[in-house]
């Protein structure tokens, strides 16, 4: 009796040491997965917890904070001294416009939080299934478009649509994997036509600072020609205002002396030809008789003209004797 009994208080300590090692920790960036004979029954997250020991259960402890990386086209050397490795069965892609572009672009990841599990138990491979994705969703979306375009200003928008078709791609695997970024590395031509894709692009460069050049002029030059015009016009319409109003006035005189002449032709007559007479010779200083004493309007009308001494030109020539001669 007394064996048979320190074998059971022997066993009942061994099954609960056994028990005991059920007990884990899931750190801060990690989640717990919980399985019995092999099968998925929880998720835990931070803190002590308890699952069937081995060989019942196991706990899987996967780091969902870490971010991992991928690189396509290239191998980057460990240490700052190491230099990075090309990997031209990778890098070397066919575009659009069947051109050849070297591409170098890594990929960012981490497993998701919320799907941790998917990602224990379907992928094998995790790091071989994100670079077979990525680097196939990548020369999809080089071979939509120009090489010119993916050399300049289209490499946000590749490395965008690739994140998306990878995402979308893990999804449907339910890879339990997060794409965090995907970014390009390094774009460029092949070796052999690197030179003239430099000169296209630098002459692309003087063409985009020539454009910009003409649009800083025209936008400084415009307003001043439309000031200017306004003023132009401005002008005109003042001439045209000044014009008209002069024209009207002109034209309201020549009404009333029309009227005055219809009433008694002869007077008028007379009268604008005596006007006319006084404006023309007030301002001249010779006045021509002939030998009859006729004035210059001849006949009658000269017949009483008394020679006179310019007396307002005789005090000039006084007062400069040089011009008398």
């Amino acid at each position: 009796m007394g064996g048979g009994k320190g074998v059971a208080i022997a066993g009942g300590i061994v099954l609960f040491v056994w028990l005991a090692t059920g007990i884990y920790t899931v750190a801060p960036q990690q989640v717990g997965i919980e399985t019995i004979f092999g099968r998925y029954t929880n998720t835990t997250g931070q803190g002590p917890h308890y699952n069937f020991p081995y060989p019942i259960g196991a706990v899987t402890k996967p780091n969902v904070g870490q971010v991992n990386s991928v690189q396509i086209g290239y191998r980057a050397g460990v240490g700052s001294q190491s230099r990075s490795r090309d990997l031209p069965e990778e890098s070397l892609m066919l575009t659009g416009d069947e051109n050849i572009v070297d591409l170098d672009f890594e990929v960012q990841w981490r497993i998701n939080p919320l799907k941790a599990s998917d990602y224990v138990f379907n992928l094998e491979n995790p790091e071989g299934t994100i670079k077979a994705i990525s680097e196939s969703a990548m020369r999809e979306v080089i071979g939509r478009r120009n090489i010119q375009a993916i050399l300049t200003n289209e490499q946000s928008s590749v490395a965008q649509e690739v994140k998306e078709i990878t995402q979308k791609a893990l999804d449907e695997y339910g890879a339990g994997v997060r794409i965090e970024v995907v970014q390009l590395v390094a774009v460029n031509p092949p070796p052999d036509v690197r030179p003239a894709f430099i000169d296209v692009n630098a002459a692309q460069q003087d063409a985009e600072r020539a454009q910009n050049e003409a649009r800083t002029y025209a936008s400084r030059e415009v307003p001043q020609a439309r000031g200017k015009a306004s003023q132009i016009v401005q002008a005109a319409e003042a001439y045209k205002t000044q014009a008209t109003a002069d024209a009207t006035g002109q034209a309201a005189r020549f009404q009333q002396v029309y009227e005055s002449y219809k009433l008694a032709p002869a007077i008028s007559r007379e009268r604008i030809f005596l006007e006319t007479m006084e404006r023309v010779l007030g301002s001249v200083n010779k006045v021509i008789i002939d030998q009859n004493g006729t004035g210059v309007a001849g006949g009658a009308a000269g017949a009483g003209v008394v020679p006179v001494l310019p007396l307002t030109e005789f005090g000039n020539r006084n007062a400069n004797p040089g011009a008398a001669r």
